[in-house]
């Protein structure tokens, strides 16, 4: 019951952010109670924690080595992408992207962000300043990401996806390096 209450609201999250969804919308896609949404996490802003909790995750693209690590980065954010109709998959960064501005999940979200990207990633990297140079790493990706799948923005759409990946990874890849 638990994961089918976790993917009920990360769809739900995904499509219409954190303070548009409720309770009883999250239950009624899983085919639940409120009152059984309520005793698993103890409030919707828990559900949401623990739904967060399990986005975010890069660790096969932290693999390998430090050198090659942007060109990884950016050739991830390059791959095409399928229509979330098409996939059963919680969208991590729409479920970002369309609750970041609520009050109540925000301080999750980056909270989440950080121990599942951010952190781990400063770990891989080391070195000084290593917390500062994984959250600029995970601004270019964020940011990157935004254009990309949320505007579709048409200067990268258009372009030579090639050529792309290459700027973008040497961009990440002056973060990685200490």
């Amino acid at each position: 019951m638990r994961a089918r209450v976790l993917a009920a609201a990360g769809h739900a999250f995904s499509r219409a952010g954190y303070d548009a969804v409720g309770v009883r919308e999250i239950a009624a896609i899983a085919d639940t109670d409120p009152a059984i949404v309520m005793r698993l996490f103890g409030s919707k802003a828990g559900l949401f924690e623990a739904l967060a909790d399990h986005a975010f995750g890069a660790e096969e693209v932290f693999q390998g080595p430090l050198e090659t690590l942007g060109t990884r980065l950016a050739s991830h954010l390059m791959l095409p992408v399928a229509p979330a109709s098409d996939t059963d998959e919680i969208d991590d960064f729409h479920l970002l992207l369309r609750s970041a501005t609520s009050l109540t999940a925000a301080p999750i979200l980056s909270a989440a962000l950080h121990r599942a990207l951010i952190d781990p990633l400063a770990l891989r990297i080391g070195g000084h300043d290593a917390q500062v140079r994984a959250a600029l790493i995970a601004a270019q990706v964020l940011g990157f990401a935004t254009l990309r799948f949320a505007l579709g923005s048409p200067p990268i759409e258009g372009s030579d996806r090639q050529a792309t990946t290459e700027r973008l990874a040497r961009l990440i890849q002056l973060c990685i390096e200490d």
